[in-house]
């Protein structure tokens, strides 16, 4: 998709309307960015790819329906020379981590410069990679962290870490989408996570996954 010219065809990703509306303003100031599609999630965003021929696609990661790493493992399998920049204000580390290991190409938070956006899209183009300091920071710090914990966790018999942040997280009112989006993680997994906390605590309903949730200190009752 990248083409021969010195034109860096952008396609922008993200549901919130006016947030991408002003991302758009900006780059088509810049005399060689030009913004050939715009997509409200990663569903919306899929069909219009083949169609529009984008060479960078600046996503966000939260979004209905299909969120920034379903369509970041989906747009690399079928165009693998496709460049990908998320653009997010999601700073989680595990959702750093798994957009990185997708194979994306950049991950800026929303907080970023404007010339800072517009370096990393010419970046990323050109064959780059770009994380901003925070985002490089929580790659390293989750590494640093996976490399000292020791391997005893793995025999705990109750929930394992991934399954109390899902349980914290239903018990806050979240959907599964929500979940997913938050945590970068597909919606299939996170109802196979609800399922087996629902098997292992033998909880079968959300109000008595929120008194555990309660009891068990990981959410307050304000």
């Amino acid at each position: 998709m990248a083409g021969e010219s010195a034109e860096i065809r952008v396609m922008l990703v993200d549901d919130h309307a006016i947030e991408r509306q002003g991302v758009r303003a900006l780059l088509e100031a810049q005399p060689d960015i030009r913004v050939v599609a715009e997509a409200g999630d990663g569903l919306e965003a899929l069909p219009l790819v083949g169609s529009s021929q984008p060479d960078v696609v600046v996503t966000e990661t939260i979004m209905p329906r299909m969120n920034g790493l379903e369509l970041a493992g989906q747009l690399l399998r079928r165009y693998p020379d496709l460049k990908m920049l998320v653009l997010t204000r999601n700073d989680r580390e595990d959702c750093v981590l798994r957009l990185v290991q997708a194979g994306v190409n950049g991950y800026l938070l929303k907080t970023v410069d404007q010339s800072d956006l517009l370096a990393a899209i010419r970046s990323v183009f050109h064959g780059g990679r770009v994380l901003q300091p925070t985002a490089l920071e929580a790659v390293l710090d989750d590494y640093l962290q996976r490399v000292r914990e020791p391997a005893a966790q793995e025999y705990a018999v109750e929930l394992t870490a991934r399954e109390r942040e899902v349980l914290k997280l239903i018990a806050e009112g979240n959907t599964n989408q929500d979940i997913a989006g938050l945590l970068c993680l597909s919606r299939k997994t996170v109802e196979t996570h609800r399922s087996n906390i629902m098997d292992k605590l033998d909880l079968h309903k959300v109000t008595d996954l929120v008194k555990y949730a309660i009891r068990d200190g990981l959410v307050g009752l304000d």
